[in-house]
């Protein structure tokens, strides 16, 4: 008589598997594009961009208008020196388009608060590549009533 639990245990471990597979965290473009509509024109935010080789790492308050313009971005740490182009700060705008537009083979983590904003990102655009990935995790988002001016 044959042992099958050889078998049963290969045939258990591809189930999991592609069970595991087939809950990917990458959002339907349906999702992606609700969250986009909640977003305001004008607003701040706390980011903390932590992985990837970028110009921005650390903790910054972002302010943005009309969506995609950063007018400001200062740094939490009040004593960090860091000098980076207000363009190479996310908008929420970027962030979302990343996850809408990232390759069937990248790797996403996207999470939203309560209100159905963005609240956590991961991408890793091509997972067998270094230093592509970007991760956010974004806190007190909060709508500004009119278009900030630039101030750095």
């Amino acid at each position: 008589m044959t042992d099958l639990r050889p078998r049963r245990a290969a045939l258990l471990t591809v189930t999991a598997a592609l069970t595991l597979s087939g809950c990917s965290s990458t959002p339907s473009g349906t999702t992606v594009r609700a969250v986009a509509g909640t977003l305001p024109d004008h607003y701040s935010y706390v980011v903390t961009a932590s992985c990837g080789e970028r110009a921005v790492i650390g903790t910054f308050r972002i302010v943005v208008r009309d969506r995609d313009v950063v007018v400001s971005a200062e740094p939490a740490d009040p004593e960090s020196t860091v000098q980076v182009p207000l363009a190479s700060f996310p908008t929420l705008k970027y962030i979302v388009e990343q996850v809408e537009s990232a390759e069937p083979d990248a790797v996403v983590e996207f999470t939203t608060d309560a209100a159905g904003r963005p609240a956590h990102v991961s991408i890793d655009h091509r997972p067998n590549a270094i230093d592509d990935e970007e991760c956010y995790d974004i806190t007190d988002i909060q709508p500004l009533p009119s278009a900030p001016a630039a101030s750095r």
